[in-house]
């Protein structure tokens, strides 16, 4: 997970945890609610069967490998935006600071103290909020880092940096559109554009001297911002001069175990990301896979609906994060389909309605054009 998502994931699940609804449609987005938080613990805690760790010193020759080499930031970079894309990605894993940041989205604002260390090779986050009650979440000795795609033998592997510019760049348009100063610092400003209409648009500020996101702002289709993670503050930044090794785990299997259904459909890019595979929501178990194109994260959730958990048929928002609903009768009981995450809401319907269970007889209404989105 780099510093960005960590920022974006960490301080959104504060804001899930302490959000007040209104009256009108309660029960509604009290439900959509519990379905964005359960999606948002999917990208902050991955399963630590699946944890890719970090390490300095030498490979493990009987593991596979991505290799980060930190002196690769000592190169000059170029006037193209999927350059500086490409050393913020290695600036994430390769500086060690503490940072206060803020969060604007969701109807709220977060203020948290930032940290990412390296310690004897590995990397540490920690997050204490600022403001509201007093917590503080942790990461130790262990991050997913970099993201998950499908190699040439279609196999399931951990993406090196370079694959990871590479494949976004399939998708998306890097372009650095203007300078500007955030927190104190001279920084570029880079326009993330999709090539297609199945996700949103991003706006970076990367900090010239060290390559960090010191701004990152998600816009909708409109090109409206809809949230903003801004740095105000960077301290101790201090960059580590070895080399990164981010080992996969041993048995991919078990860090991404299959379920009974799948989707057959999934906008183009996406792939499977480590995480646990049961969830429980409400004291209802569920199963829940979790998809990422390297910067949109969708949370695909199946299971028996039951009246505390049910989320009612159709397209829902709260703040950036939209769900998709579909209710199916499957081996006697009322199965629900959800598909969470900061995407267009067609994309997340069409998702849902091509989700394939075990022996499919399937009696079902999907969610369409004419459903009611609701919205806090």
């Amino acid at each position: 997970m780099s510093s960005r998502q960590a920022i974006a994931a960490m301080s959104g699940w504060r804001t899930c945890r302490v959000w007040h609804l209104p009256a009108a449609s309660k029960a509604d987005l009290q439900t959509m609610r519990q379905w964005f938080c359960a999606s948002l613990m999917g990208a902050l805690l991955c399963s630590p069967l699946s944890a890719v760790q970090a390490d300095a010193g030498k490979p493990d020759n009987n593991r596979s490998v991505a290799q980060i080499s930190c002196d690769q930031l000592d190169q000059e970079v170029g006037d193209k935006g999927e350059q500086w894309f490409r050393r913020s990605l290695l600036s994430e894993r390769c500086y060690a600071f503490q940072a206060v940041a803020l969060r604007l989205g969701m109807g709220s604002l977060r203020t948290f103290l930032f940290e990412h260390r390296i310690d004897d090779g590995q990397e540490e986050e920690r997050i204490q909020f600022l403001d509201g009650p007093a917590e503080t979440i942790e990461h130790k000795g262990h991050s997913p880092g970099l993201w998950w795609t499908r190699g040439s033998d279609n196999a399931l592997r951990l993406a090196s940096i370079d694959d990871t510019v590479r494949q976004l760049q399939d998708h998306y348009d890097f372009s650095l559109i203007a300078r500007d100063v955030v927190a104190g610092r001279n920084a570029v400003v880079m326009d993330v554009t999709p090539r297609d209409d199945q996700r949103f648009p991003h706006r970076l500020w990367l900090d010239i001297a060290s390559g960090l996101p010191l701004r990152q702002q998600l816009l909708n289709g409109k090109g409206q911002v809809v949230d903003t993670v801004q740095i105000v503050r960077i301290d101790s930044l201090v960059r580590f001069s070895d080399t990164l090794y981010l080992h996969e785990p041993d048995d991919t299997d078990t860090a991404m175990p299959e379920a009974d259904w799948h989707p057959d459909w999934l906008p183009e890019g996406f792939y499977r990301q480590p995480a646990s595979l049961d969830v429980t929501l409400n004291g209802a178990n569920l199963e829940r896979e979790l998809y990422s194109d390297g910067l949109a994260t969708l949370s695909l959730f199946a299971g028996p609906a039951r009246d505390n958990t049910a989320l009612r048929e159709g397209v829902h928002q709260l703040g950036n994060f939209r769900a998709a609903a579909r209710h199916l009768q499957h081996d006697g009981q009322s199965w629900q389909i959800i598909a969470v995450g900061a995407m267009p809401a067609n994309v997340l319907t069409r998702v849902v309605s091509q989700v394939s269970l075990p022996d499919d007889s399937i009696d079902d209404s999907q969610p369409g054009s004419g459903s009611e989105e609701t919205s806090p």
